[in-house]
C-alpha cells in the first residue's frame, strides 16, 4: 500500500507542477486530459517499439496514462500536418470529457509545454529528438529540440 501511495503522491505532484507550468494551477483536471491526449496522439504515432522505449522511461503513473486504452497497430497513425497533429490532441480530449477547455493558448504551445514537461523531468533530449524525427515537419515544431540535427 505504501508503494501506490506513493505513486499517487508522484501523481498529483506531477499534474500541479503541469498545471502551474501551464499558467493553471487551479485545473489539475484539464491539465490530466490534455497530458493523457498528448501521450496517446504520440503512442498511436509512432513504431510500437518507440511507444516501449518511451514507456520505460517513465514513472508508473504515467506508463497506466500512456497505455490507457492501447489498441496494437502494424503502422502508426499518420498525420501529415500539424493541424491533423492538433486535432488528433483535441479530439482525444474531447473523447475523455473535455468540452469545456477554454484556456487561451493555442493547442500547438500547449502540446510543446507538456513536451517540455516531459523533456525536463522523465525524458532525455535524446529520446524527444528521436520521437521528433518520426512526425513530419511541420509536427516537429511542438518538440522543444532541433530535430534536424539528429539526421
Amino acid at each position: 500500500m505504501d508503494n501506490f501511495n506513493k505513486f499517487a503522491q508522484e501523481a498529483n505532484e506531477y499534474l500541479n507542477e503541469l498545471a502551474a507550468d501551464l499558467g493553471h494551477p487551479e485545473d489539475q483536471g484539464q491539465t490530466y486530459i490534455l497530458l493523457r491526449a498528448v501521450l496517446h496522439t504520440l503512442r498511436d504515432r509512432i513504431h510500437i517499439s518507440e511507444s516501449l522505449h518511451i514507456m520505460s522511461q517513465l514513472p508508473l503513473f504515467l506508463k497506466g496514462v500512456f497505455a490507457e486504452h492501447w489498441e496494437y497497430r502494424e503502422q502508426p497513425l499518420q498525420f501529415e500536418t500539424l493541424e491533423e497533429f492538433k486535432k488528433a490532441v483535441e479530439e482525444d480530449q474531447a473523447r475523455h470529457g473535455e468540452r469545456q477547455f477554454d484556456w487561451k493558448q493555442p493547442t500547438d504551445e500547449l502540446v510543446k509545454m507538456v513536451l517540455t514537461s516531459l523533456g525536463t523531468r522523465y525524458l532525455t533530449e535524446g529520446q524527444l529528438e528521436h520521437i521528433a524525427t518520426q512526425m513530419p515537419k511541420e509536427v516537429q515544431s511542438v518538440f522543444p529540440v532541433n530535430a534536424n540535427k539528429s539526421r
